[in-house]
C-alpha cells in the first residue's frame, strides 16, 4: 500500500505565518510600533514568540510585512478610470473588514527605523503604482493629490473619528469626495 505524503506541515507553516501577520497588523494598529511587543502579537496569534524570528527575522521585519500586506494598492488601481470616484468611495467607505494601514504608519513616525520602512513602502506600494496607473506628465501630482485626499478621509474616519465619516458617510460629504477623486483622474 502506497503512502501519501501530505503538505500539512507547509499548510500549518502558512497558517502560522498568516496568524502572526494578522495579529501583528492588529497590535501595531492598536498600540503602535514602539508599544507593540512580540509577546503581545504572538499571544494574540496563539503561537510561540520564537516563531516571529523564524518567519520574519524580528519585530521590524514583522512590521514591514504587516504594513506591506495592509497597503493594498490593487484595490485602487484595478478600478476603471470612468466612474472611479464612486467606485473608490464605495471601497473606502463600505469595506469595514479591511485592516487600515494608517494607524501603523502614524505610529511608525516615532521610531526612525519603522518610519523609514513606512516611507519606503508608501512610495513603493502606493505612490509609484498610482503614478503609473494615472500616467501622463502630471501623474506624480495626481498620485500626490489622491494620497492627500484619501489620507484625510482615513485620518478622520480611523484616527481622529468624526461622525460624518463613520458608518455610512454623510451623503453630501460622500458626493463631494466622489467628485474630488474623479476630478483627480479626469484633470
Amino acid at each position: 500500500m502506497a503512502t501519501t505524503i501530505t503538505d500539512t506541515p507547509a499548510r500549518d507553516a502558512d497558517r502560522t505565518r498568516q496568524a502572526i501577520l494578522d495579529a501583528a497588523q492588529q497590535i501595531f494598529a492598536e498600540k503602535g510600533f514602539a508599544e507593540a511587543g512580540v509577546r503581545d502579537i504572538t499571544a494574540l496569534a496563539g503561537v510561540n514568540p520564537s516563531l516571529v524570528s523564524r518567519y520574519f527575522g524580528g519585530k521590524l521585519k514583522l512590521f514591514e510585512a504587516a504594513l506591506d500586506a495592509a497597503l493594498n494598492t490593487r484595490m485602487m488601481t484595478d478600478l476603471p478610470k470612468e466612474g472611479f470616484g464612486k467606485a473608490i468611495m464605495a471601497r473606502f467607505a463600505d469595506d469595514d473588514d479591511r485592516i487600515s494601514p494608517l494607524p501603523m504608519m502614524f505610529s511608525a513616525a516615532s521610531d526612525s527605523e519603522a518610519r523609514a520602512v513606512a516611507q519606503r513602502l508608501l512610495r513603493e506600494r502606493v505612490f509609484e503604482p498610482l503614478k503609473h496607473w494615472f500616467g501622463g506628465k502630471d501623474a506624480d501630482v495626481k498620485a500626490a493629490r489622491f494620497m492627500m485626499v484619501s489620507l484625510g478621509f482615513f485620518a478622520y474616519r480611523d484616527q481622529l473619528p468624526l461622525a460624518e465619516f463613520a458608518g455610512r458617510v454623510e451623503p453630501g460629504l460622500r458626493h463631494w469626495l466622489e467628485k474630488e477623486f474623479q476630478a483627480i483622474v479626469d484633470d
